[in-house]
């Protein structure tokens, strides 16, 4: 049965030519042979090679709308979404919608922030730099909706490559490369399909409500990333 998020409708929250001539081989000289390597590259260890991290821990977003010293805990699936305090420091992944940070690997995992026109709370950066990024006055892009038909966005790639983190108190942590971020009508974001899907592996989506300087919107701010 397909979820009714309802996402964050309150008004608080609701990417020089050089010539050489061919040598010539004498009768006596043997050619040399190639030797082609067969050893395969050595990877990097990340963090997301490690043991996943706890249920509450830190949580910080690089980049130009910087998240620099939030942390993170869990948040019933009860609707409206409305993620508790301290709003200006904590988000929260949803509990029942998606997965946790210890199973990041194997589905989409929900994290919630506050974003306020009367305040700085902990997703105003975010916020606040898409709002601005996006021209509402343009038509938005459409993009499948569950019912079959579309839904707007509007879209950019202001945030794109910036890291999202989340550590726990031992230090182990997973950590997200954002792609995409974009401003969706908080009536029809549940709407919207790809948003909605909980199944993308590795999928880390960030939501807050849109703000223009002192104003709230009607949107919620969408920010999206993989497992880096």
């Amino acid at each position: 049965m397909r979820k009714v998020t309802g996402l964050i409708v309150a008004a608080t929250l609701v990417f020089g030519l050089t010539a050489c001539g061919k040598k010539e081989e004498s009768p006596s000289e043997a050619p040399t042979p190639t030797v082609t390597s067969t050893s395969t590259p050595t990877r990097t260890p990340t963090v997301n090679d490690a043991p996943a991290p706890a249920l509450t821990g830190s949580f910080a977003m690089d980049g130009p709308a910087p998240v620099p010293d939030a942390t993170y805990a869990s948040m019933p699936y009860v609707l409206p979404l409305n993620p508790a305090g301290p709003q200006e420091t904590m988000v929260r992944w949803v509990e029942g919608w998606g997965v946790d940070p210890k199973h990041a690997e194997t589905g989409t995992m929900y994290v919630l922030g506050h974003a306020w026109g009367q305040q700085k709370l902990v997703f105003n950066p975010i916020s606040e730099k898409v709002t601005a990024a996006v021209n509402l006055s343009e038509p938005p892009q459409q993009v499948p909706a569950v019912s079959g038909d579309t839904v707007g966005r509007h879209a950019t790639p202001v945030l794109n490559g910036s890291r999202i983190t989340m550590r726990d108190d031992a230090g182990l942590a997973r950590e997200w490369i954002v792609d995409n971020a974009y401003l969706v009508d908080k009536y029809d974001a549940i709407e919207d399909k790809e948003l909605v899907d909980e199944h993308a592996p590795g999928r880390i989506v960030l939501i807050a409500c849109s703000v223009s300087g002192t104003d709230d919107l009607g949107y919620n701010v969408i920010v999206t990333g993989h497992l880096a």
